[in-house]
């Protein structure tokens, strides 16, 4: 070694390493089922370490700084299950999915209802009616997760509001909030597709016209174009919802277009084929904005944050959520499912070369490199678990979603949510002129913001 210049040592230290990442790269054949599920459970078993890690002192579910993303893990980790027959973390998910729900069962426990957004407590409504659909083990002595997933509903209709922009659900829920004065696309577009899988699952006709009334004024708002189907991160209602925040998310394009899918597999006739038109149009423009050319064309990516390396721990979750719904969608949906099955295919073949990291199988940020990029944590194993469901999702050869006739088990049953805000303190003592000064003043700042990508700001909760 003596011989060597450092430029020599550094280059052997880089082949070494670049060696040592080819090992730990992931073998897939994306046709072949079981070498998907061994994949998935590779990449699961470092998520599942970094979900324990992150626990806040030890409290099954609530994660450190955070608290939707645990129940959108569940909901991932639910999904792989029902594909995969794995069941290694079944018994932890159900116990602190059901945990989580609150004395109220209604996800909105009073020790963070101060400061949750509708975004939030969504998630978990997404997560226990995928362990309905899934015929995920139900918790003896507890409501259904169909009862918790309709409580969370009810309880953010009741928040639908008519103060401004003639309805629309708020993002945050209390007007001292930063971010109250804006009605965004993940909280409207994921109220919408949690009632339109309601609506399949339930055969409840109520949910149907929510979902309605929900995809209509997304429409007439500037969040959802129905021409171009081009979808607006936020709007403001400090102009009424005059304009848009155009900054793109994959996840936004998901809610829509899942609850699209569900809404066409459920309805008949002239509402299914406008329902089918929604999907057709979602797809396209989902396709032409986050599957980018120079990558080949079928490796997903949340093209605002990735390319300058400026995604938070959130939006490191959003491709993972996105090629789950793709699948969905594709099974509710036959007529999609030529055009997406490329798409899941490619990115999970991307996956595969930078879920490489250490010894662990560590999964990187960009999906489109062809290493592991140093990026590590629970959101990006949780992503890139969901990109291997998703593939398995088109291998299994099984029915689609269940609903309350092959699931007898997770039928409805009424929870009262108690207006879901009983035991918070901003909730039972009344708004005072220095709250209201306080929240203009918050909702002017981010009215500002959100012409000029006010996403950048999302909040890590």
């Amino acid at each position: 070694m003596l011989g060597l210049s450092w430029a020599q040592l550094w280059g052997a230290a880089l082949l070494l390493l670049n060696t040592q990442s080819a090992m730990t790269q992931l073998t897939i054949q994306v046709t072949d089922k079981d070498s998907v599920v061994k994949a998935g459970q590779a990449i699961a078993k470092p998520m599942m370490k970094f979900y324990h890690e992150n626990e806040t002192e030890g409290i099954p579910g609530k994660l450190t700084d955070t608290w939707y993303v645990a129940g959108s893990m569940f909901m991932t980790w639910i999904q792989y299950w029902s594909v995969s027959n794995v069941d290694t973390y079944n018994d932890v998910v159900q116990h602190d999915l059901m945990f989580q729900s609150g004395r109220d069962y209604n996800y909105f426990d009073s020790n963070y209802s101060q400061w949750l957004g509708n975004d939030d407590q969504m998630f978990w409504g997404l997560a226990t009616i995928t362990a309905s659909e899934t015929e995920f083990k139900e918790v003896s002595g507890k409501p259904s997760w169909t009862s918790l997933a309709a409580a969370v509903f009810n309880m953010q209709i009741g928040r639908w509001d008519m103060t401004s922009c003639g309805g629309g659900e708020r993002w945050q829920i209390w007007p001292i909030q930063n971010g109250y004065a804006m009605k965004n696309a993940i909280s409207n577009g994921g109220l919408f597709a949690l009632g339109a899988r309601l609506a399949r699952f339930t055969k409840n006709e109520t949910y149907v016209q929510w979902a309605d009334k929900i995809w209509d004024w997304s429409q007439e708002s500037p969040i959802l174009n129905n021409e171009t189907y081009f979808i607006c991160d936020s709007t403001s209602s400090l102009d009424n919802c005059a304009k848009g925040d155009h900054t793109q998310w994959t996840y936004n394009y998901g809610t829509y277009l899942l609850g699209a899918a569900y809404m066409y597999n459920y309805t008949k006739g002239d509402d299914r084929a406008k329902w089918e038109k929604r999907v057709d149009g979602l797809l396209e423009t989902t396709f032409k904005t986050f599957y980018p050319k120079q990558y080949g064309g079928n490796v997903l990516s949340d093209i605002t944050c990735e390319p300058v390396n400026k995604c938070d721990r959130n939006q490191l979750c959003f491709k993972g959520y996105l090629s789950m719904w793709l699948a969905t969608t594709a099974i509710l949906v036959p007529s999609t499912r030529d055009k997406i099955t490329p798409k899941l295919q490619g990115s999970l073949e991307a996956v595969a070369k930078i879920c490489s990291g250490e010894s662990d199988n560590l999964c990187g940020l960009r999906w489109y490199d062809d290493h592991w990029d140093g990026t590590k944590g629970l959101e990006v194993q949780m992503a890139a678990l969901g990109a291997v469901s998703s593939v398995l999702m088109l291998l299994s050869e099984g029915k689609g979603p269940s609903n309350v006739d092959s699931n007898p088990d997770a039928k409805e049953a009424p929870i009262d949510t108690g207006g879901g805000n009983k035991d918070s303190d901003i909730s039972t003592r009344p708004i005072t002129t220095g709250d209201k000064a306080g929240a203009w003043i918050l909702t002017v700042l981010t009215g500002g913001l959100a012409a000029g990508g006010v996403t950048w700001l999302l909040k890590a909760s």
